[in-house]
């Protein structure tokens, strides 16, 4: 379960009611797994309509960011990272519910969104809210992307950024091994 906290606020109003709305569908899903025997149907609804705030979400913050004229070397990063999100996010739903159990399949894609969307906002929404504001504040999009295209973070925030990418990390090598098996059976029947 992902719960909101002020650490993940970008102090951008739509950004941050976007961000609270993506916690709460995403918080359905382990609410759906855990009332008894998990409905196919029910978590796909539940995915559908996540990837579709995802999706709406998305386009507004890259629409946010031209407005503001963001240094496209930030826009570019940001946007890869929300294709990448929306591809692999439907890749793990039609391919897991394929070879593994619902329940289980239910959780990784929980643990992969919480991780996912934690890391983000953490990390490149944070960024992208810096930077919006050093240009309000009469800094070139130039200016604003070098002087803050990192953040330093307190030990706490740090803590959750890296158990988010440990874990996504995770997942990774978990999908890799499971794939080189698969390949391994198919070469040496």
């Amino acid at each position: 379960m992902l719960v909101w906290s002020d650490s993940f606020a970008t102090k951008i109003e739509i950004v941050d009611t976007q961000h609270k709305k993506l916690f709460e569908l995403l918080n359905r899903l382990p609410e759906c797994v855990a009332s008894g025997r998990p409905d196919p149907e029910m978590i796909d609804s539940i995915l559908k309509e996540l990837m579709a705030y995802a999706d709406k979400h998305f386009v507004d913050e890259e629409l946010l960011m031209a407005h503001h004229h963001l240094d496209p070397r930030h826009i570019n990063v940001h946007r890869m990272e929300h294709k990448s999100f929306m591809y692999d996010v439907q890749n793990m739903w039609e391919h897991l519910s394929l070879e593994e159990d619902l329940t289980e399949v239910s959780e990784k894609l929980v643990r992969f969104v919480t991780s996912w969307l934690t890391y983000h906002i953490l990390g490149i929404d944070q960024v992208m809210a810096l930077q919006i504001f050093a240009i309000h504040h009469g800094e070139t999009p130039e200016q604003a992307y070098e002087l803050r295209h990192t953040i330093k973070y307190d030990s706490a925030t740090t803590h959750l950024m890296l158990d988010s990418v440990l874990d996504l990390w995770h997942m990774s090598m978990d999908r890799c091994h499971r794939l080189e098996t698969k390949l391994a059976a198919l070469e040496n029947p």
